[in-house]
């Protein structure tokens, strides 16, 4: 009976410390791609499609929900240069989840976004967007993948 109690409560500490490192990451996790959201907001906000592609790695794939593929940060910059030059503005990201280790991240997101104002009505966008990010070789994080629909 005590090697069962013992046995018992071996497994219960087992798993209060387990979860409670569990719990420790998922919040460096938000922690973090609150963080990386934050710039790119604030880049995508400034018009800046060089700092946006600079958040992204050298062989990164994004695709903006139209079908098309997007393959580096040339690429990559060329897109959010003609999203400005259409007048995007006021970007915003909400995290639906996110979850991920030391090496590599990724969240859920819904997004929004203001467009150019026609006839006195600023047009609005939003949807969801995927992203996962890893660590370049100098322990920065970057977007690997990035994809996103819209919903209106």
């Amino acid at each position: 009976m005590k090697t069962l109690i013992k046995t018992t409560l071996a497994i219960i500490a087992f798993s209060l410390v387990t979860t409670g490192s569990a719990f420790a990451g998922d919040a460096v996790a938000k922690t973090t791609v609150e963080a990386l959201n934050n710039s790119w907001n604030k880049a995508f906000n400034n018009s800046d499609a060089g700092l946006l592609a600079s958040l992204y790695a050298e062989n990164a794939v994004l695709s903006p929900g139209n079908g098309k593929v997007l393959s580096g940060r040339a690429e990559i910059e060329s897109l959010f240069k003609s999203f400005f030059a259409a007048g995007l503005n006021n970007h915003q990201l909400e995290i639906v989840t996110v979850d991920g280790d030391d090496k590599t991240l990724y969240q859920v997101a819904k997004w929004s976004a203001s467009g150019a104002v026609k006839d006195g009505v600023t047009a609005t966008y939003g949807g969801i967007t995927t992203s996962v990010y890893k660590r370049d070789v100098n322990g920065q994080w970057v977007a690997r993948t990035h994809i996103w629909n819209a919903g209106n």
